[in-house]
């Protein structure tokens, strides 16, 4: 059985109008799968209800339709930003979309917002809000490979690891079918559980998450291993960037010797801890570098780099060039 709704919801919804209209703004590189999880959902809705109750529009950030990460393009009806206001402006950003977020185009962006009566985002586009100032000051979330930049580049705005987060006249959601459980929660707010529910049994989605749930980051899922306790130590690891914790340390925390840390390692990755250490720390030390502007030197020691000259090396030996390089790489 599904939560009805909230009065949460309903407060950040009840002055949509009727229809409820959204823009879309599209980042080249977008996913489609985000762009559909957004609006089947209210497409559903209309179906089902046999109602116009939702209106959706396509814009594009510049003068060009936009082209999506799988290479769909799609017809914008609104360029340049100039689309007029709207209920709900979502933010759709996936891929390589930092080099469209200039000075100008944050401005534009900032003037479309105070015209519609809540914005919101899906998956990266979160970032492009947070870099116009739209979340400053509320809880947002993003998709989780941008989280720790949402957090340490824009600590004036409350990320979370959730699903999806709804706050006040803010909308954000971590992308991919996060999208659908975000839309769901605005049907269930305007029109009830009923109809929420009839549209999601529609998509076979069985179960509309709620918003304090966090995305499915589980370590085991994402590094393909069957060990619990190896899981375990690699989530101590991936929250100990900044300060690495000495082998011994993480081997008690996951209930290991270090000997058995040691193995695990090697059958299940097949590398040392102490590589996949340095690894996971290069990783995040390359996402900072590519989506930053942070000089070279605080990445490294973010990333637990207290010797520059060190990082330099570790970072050329992995990826084949120089820190500062690798952020040229990006223009």
């Amino acid at each position: 059985m599904d939560r009805p709704v909230d009065a949460h919801e309903f407060a950040a919804a009840r002055h949509f109008g009727a229809p409820t209209t959204v823009s879309l703004l599209l980042f080249p590189g977008f996913s489609m799968m985000a762009l559909a999880s957004t609006t089947e959902p209210l497409r559903a809705a209309n179906l089902l209800s046999d109602k116009t109750l939702y209106r959706w529009r396509i814009v594009s950030p510049d003068s060009a339709d936009v082209v999506s990460s799988s290479g769909f393009r799609i017809r914008a009806e609104y360029r340049d930003l100039t689309a007029p206001g709207a209920d709900l402006l979502l933010a759709i950003a996936s891929l390589d979309f930092d080099r469209y977020l200039e000075p100008l185009l944050l401005q534009r962006l900032v003037r479309a917002a105070a015209a519609c009566k809540a914005v919101g985002a899906v998956s990266n586009g979160s970032i492009v809000l947070a870099r116009a100032g739209l979340l400053d000051g509320y809880q947002c979330t993003v998709h989780w490979e941008r989280l720790r930049e949402l957090q340490q580049q824009h600590p004036q705005s409350h990320a979370t690891r959730e699903v999806y987060c709804i706050d006040r006249d803010r909308w954000t959601c971590s992308g991919g079918t996060a999208a659908m459980d975000m839309m769901l929660a605005l049907v269930r707010a305007q029109h009830g559980q009923t109809l929420a529910m009839t549209v999601a049994n529609n998509f076979l989605h069985g179960r509309i998450r709620r918003p304090d749930e966090t995305q499915p980051m589980e370590v085991r899922w994402r590094y393909g291993v069957r060990d619990r306790r190896l899981a375990k130590a690699i989530t101590f690891m991936e929250q100990s960037i900044e300060t690495p914790l000495p082998l011994s340390q993480l081997a008690g925390l996951a209930g290991l010797s270090v000997r058995q840390l040691e193995r695990l390692f090697a059958l299940e990755l097949k590398q040392s801890p102490e590589r996949f250490y340095v690894d996971l720390r290069l990783r995040v030390a390359k996402d900072l570098l590519e989506h930053t502007d942070e000089p070279v030197a605080a990445v490294a020691l973010q990333c637990g780099f207290t010797n520059p000259s060190h990082f330099a090396r570790s970072f050329q030996a992995r990826y084949g060039l120089s820190p500062s390089r690798s952020r040229a790489a990006r223009e």
